[in-house]
């Protein structure tokens, strides 16, 4: 998990500071981390050296659920020295504060995610895709550099996320042994 220095937490429901604060007290509140587009870039830098995979994806979207297990099990199966996966939910803000936590509780326990910290979800998308059609799931793989080196809209396989992950593993392998 990111160091919650790295994020400027924002919620109109309830403060993250909050949160916190309740799992500090042993609440079986789960903590949330709320995530603004300012906070995007950010957050990834913390990541810098690795292929990141960034995943926006939402409770009401059918595409977004279903390759949620393939993701899970991306980042199992993938070294976490050399990979990243950030997820991201893009539910409105009223509903993520609720609706987030208790849908990941539930259907995906061991599923990692920010929660919006926009009013809209453009705005945390369009830091790394200015032209975003507004397709979801939205995935983006950066690279090591912190480049976007390729965009997957729509539902997608763990092949085809494996194989994004992997084409950006060797260019930077590749790229490394130039470089000597």
């Amino acid at each position: 998990m990111v160091p919650a220095a790295c994020l400027a937490l924002f919620s109109p429901v309830g403060s993250p500071a909050d949160d916190q604060a309740a799992a500090q007290a042993g609440s079986d509140e789960p903590a949330r981390e709320w995530v603004r587009a300012d906070d995007l870039l950010p957050l990834l830098e913390s990541h810098r050296g690795k292929v990141v995979l960034v995943n926006f994806w939402a409770t009401w979207c059918g595409p977004c659920i279903h390759e949620i297990p393939a993701l899970i099990r991306l980042r199992e199966k993938l070294d976490p020295s050399r990979f990243a996966l950030v997820a991201i939910s893009l539910d409105d803000q009223a509903d993520a504060a609720w609706l987030v936590p208790e849908f990941i509780e539930t259907r995906f326990p061991e599923w990692r995610s920010y929660l919006n910290g926009e009013f809209e979800d453009y705005l945390l998308v369009e830091e790394l895709d200015p032209f975003w059609p507004g397709v979801m799931p939205a995935n983006y793989v950066i690279g090591p550099d912190g480049a976007v080196v390729k965009t997957l809209l729509g539902g997608h396989s763990e092949e085809q996320f494996e194989e994004a992950v992997r084409s950006a593993m060797r260019v930077t392998e590749a790229a490394k042994a130039t470089d000597r």
